[in-house]
């Protein structure tokens, strides 16, 4: 089908996929809601993510995908972005859209992951829809707070820029400034 290569149109699925894919809190059996959600904590009986080597890149890539993956429980995707909580209201609102569906497809390929320091890492990484790229080459950030490399908020409104320009109301307050 021609669509999928106008650029208009593929960069749209991007978007909805992109905006979506922490959106729908159909996607992966539910959960809690996320206003519930909160950056989880390390206890006694899990201790805390490395901040280097290989296993802190297993962890990032693991966390990334998480994210990203259309099917994951919403809780849990929010919880690996930083400050999650606050984005909670902007995600059910996208949920309500009409493309929500697409989320369930999407998920993220993780090409490399470079640790600079003990709390930032670079992801070079694609946005998937069904296995197929629709934002590829993507650069973002990962950051360890609370013991958990999660998904920087820059990179998360990064994507919300996609669908609305930097200082629209529709975006979460974090994205606006």
């Amino acid at each position: 089908m021609r669509s999928l290569h106008w650029p208009g149109l593929r960069r749209a699925w991007a978007v909805l996929a992109a905006a979506g894919c922490l959106t729908l809190a159909a996607c992966g059996g539910g959960g809690s809601t996320p206003a519930a959600s909160a950056s989880p904590k390390p206890t006694a009986t899990r201790s805390a993510e490395p901040v280097s080597g290989a296993a802190a890149v297993a962890a990032i890539t693991a966390n990334w995908k998480t994210v990203f993956n259309g099917k994951a429980p919403l809780d849990r995707r929010l919880a690996l972005v930083q400050n999650g909580s606050q984005l909670a209201a902007f995600v059910q609102a996208q949920a309500k859209t009409s493309f929500g569906q697409a989320a369930m497809g999407s998920s993220a390929a993780v090409k490399s992951v470079l640790v600079s320091s003990p709390s930032q890492a670079t992801v070079h990484w694609d946005l998937l829809l069904l296995g197929t790229p629709l934002l590829k080459n993507q650069v973002g950030d990962a950051v360890y707070l609370d013991g958990v490399w999660k998904v920087s908020i820059a990179s998360f409104c990064g994507l919300a820029y996609l669908e609305y320009p930097k200082g629209s109301p529709k975006l979460p307050a974090a994205c606006r400034s």
